[in-house]
């Protein structure tokens, strides 16, 4: 039962009682009133009627409040106000409903049937297999985790996919500086940031001696064309490094996939279907030999599907990835996080499958995104200059570690447990709240910073609710008809969650879960402090409170889940 949506439709149905307005479109005209004056839902249908009945809207809405009969039902009083009739909650009736509903529920509070018998891949991550995952990297990441995590609440059967460009030029450029200077040596420590070394050498090197890009080509061809034995054996193994070190960094911040698709698997087929776009005259060859996708006469740049000398791009096993993505796993929906840089090319990408004749292509979503960018500017791996993300974690962890210090007298591995969640749910929420419309200019002291808007900040208030209830662990039956103010606001909040996590999934929006659960937060921390729940004035406040309390992290809880949050024992 969603509370919002029962008592929009509480409306509708005390309304259609009245003769003039039951054909009327009700439901459409209810909404939030912006203050809390006004009620809490009001409802504009007089403006609607005006026009056909002739007559004063302010007249209209006041015939219609005398009609209003409200005995029995969720609501206590009805106003009018100009042409509107504002509708007030009973308080008594909506906190019983919402906190039986929120406690009995518990962990399925919010949950939604929108993806019930669907199946959606989401693809993210994504970082090329030559160097350490950067701070930038984070975003991809954590979005599609985050993303997935509201598919599944949403009742999606979810697959997590990670897709390596392991046949890149940059891989190539690795694999060259890997046996010009590598001397067969295993990796030392972290594998993905040992190799990084060797990339960042090549592109110093490359300056002043531009025949390694012809040597890097050569590898390349050799890998690709060829299918030279000793190329592939090395270039593997050395891709298979910097994934293991890409593993490593995804558990630290609770990440996992469900496939790994790699590049180098597609391309013949994704070749395949260049071939046929050729013959069915959706692509054409260039005058330097080139095959290209014909899009200009559909509103989109032509797009080269296969090079002059017959190697493929990324697209190239894109487009045979997709193909085999919907043939193999019968999908309903499938989700790329990728950047904002990436539009047109994802555009191009789904065009020239629909040319092909692919149907289930209206069914392919690029949820794109803003950079992560430092002060100074963009970041580069090439020339060594980015924040790593490994970085990020271990800095995290230890002001975490000193706050956590400071606060508690703890065993060491319990503090280093709570200040490895702390530190990772401040970065989850930095980079979750955040639209993905908006760049995220990295800065140490926001990304570390315990008050405001921050991960810590909504952990807190989880610790609040968990160590009151600590405190009183037998909750009994209440019965109140006064309410406070801050409890009022409070109830409504917990009331929208359902709603919020549909919208979120509609517009596949995480960071709106971030603003409503920073929301609640702040709603708790009034309530906590105007208005004592252990020493409530009576025991029917006391346990309302405490119910209150209770339903507080509940939904707290099921936030952090979609967000990927643990929250710690203490703080």
């Amino acid at each position: 039962m969603n509370l919002n949506k029962k008592s929009k439709q509480e409306i509708v149905k005390l309304l259609k009682k009245i003769d003039y307005v039951k054909y009327e479109d009700i439901e459409s005209s209810i909404e939030v009133p912006a203050k809390k004056e006004f009620g809490d839902l009001s409802c504009k249908i007089a403006f609607q009627l005006a026009k056909k009945l002739r007559k004063n809207p302010n007249e209209i809405a006041n015939e219609i409040a005398k009609k209003i009969d409200i005995k029995n039902s969720l609501f206590g009083k009805v106003e009018v106000v100009g042409a509107y009739i504002n509708f007030f909650f009973n308080y008594s009736k909506i906190s019983e409903l919402t906190i039986k509903e929120i406690i009995n529920k518990n962990k399925n509070y919010g949950k939604s049937e929108i993806g019930k018998g669907k199946k959606a891949m989401v693809e993210f991550s994504q970082p090329n297999p030559v160097h350490p995952m950067h701070i930038g990297h984070a975003r991809t990441t954590l979005l599609g985790d985050a993303l997935s995590n509201l598919l599944e609440f949403n009742g999606y059967n979810v697959i997590r996919a990670n897709y390596m460009n392991d046949m890149g030029f940059q891989v190539s450029k690795l694999v060259t500086a890997y046996t010009l200077w590598g001397n067969n040596q295993k990796p030392k420590g972290k594998a993905d940031l040992w190799l990084w070394d060797f990339y960042v050498k090549f592109h110093k090197e490359a300056k002043e001696k531009p025949e390694l890009e012809e040597k890097a080509r050569e590898m390349l061809r050799k890998f690709e064309l060829e299918k030279d034995k000793h190329v592939s054996e090395l270039w593997r193994k050395i891709v298979n490094w910097c994934i293991d070190g890409f593993k490593e960094t995804y558990k630290k911040i609770g990440v996992d996939f469900d496939i790994y698709f790699y590049e180098s698997d597609y391309r013949d087929l994704g070749k395949r279907l260049v071939s046929e776009a050729l013959k069915r005259g959706v692509a054409f060859k260039s005058e330097n030999q080139t095959i290209v996708a014909d899009l200009e006469k559909h509103g989109l740049p032509n797009f080269v599907l296969l090079r002059s000398d017959g190697t493929g791009l990324y697209q190239t096993s894109d487009l045979g990835l997709t193909l085999h993505k919907f043939k193999k796993y019968n999908l309903d929906k499938s989700i790329w996080v990728v950047s904002s840089q990436q539009k047109l090319y994802f555009s191009q990408i789904f065009k020239t499958l629909e040319l092909l004749g692919y149907k289930w292509v209206e069914n392919c979503h690029h949820l794109s995104f803003e950079h992560v960018v430092l002060p100074e500017g963009k970041m580069s791996s090439r020339e060594g200059r980015a924040i790593m993300l490994d970085q990020v974690i271990e800095e995290l962890e230890k002001l975490a570690l000193k706050e956590t210090e400071k606060r508690n007298k703890l065993p060491e591995k319990k503090k280093r447990d709570i200040a490895r969640k702390i530190a990772i749910g401040a970065l989850r929420y930095a980079i979750l709240k955040i639209d993905t419309k908006n760049l995220i200019t990295f800065d140490w002291e926001k990304m570390l910073s315990f008050d405001g808007n921050t991960g810590p900040y909504i952990q807190y208030a989880y610790i609040r609710c968990k160590s009151i209830l600590e405190k009183n662990k037998m909750i009994k039956k209440f019965k109140i008809n006064d309410f406070d103010e801050k409890e009022k606001l409070l109830l409504k909040k917990l009331i929208e969650f359902p709603d919020v996590v549909i919208q979120a999934e509609k517009e596949l929006k995480v960071n709106l879960i971030c603003n409503y659960v920073y929301d609640l937060a702040v709603c708790f921390s009034e309530f906590y402090h105007s208005c004592p729940v252990l020493k409530a004035e009576n025991e029917d406040k006391k346990n309302f409170r405490l119910s209150l309390t209770k339903s507080t992290k509940i939904v707290l809880e099921n936030c952090f889940r979609i967000l990927g949050i643990e929250a710690p024992e203490i703080m």
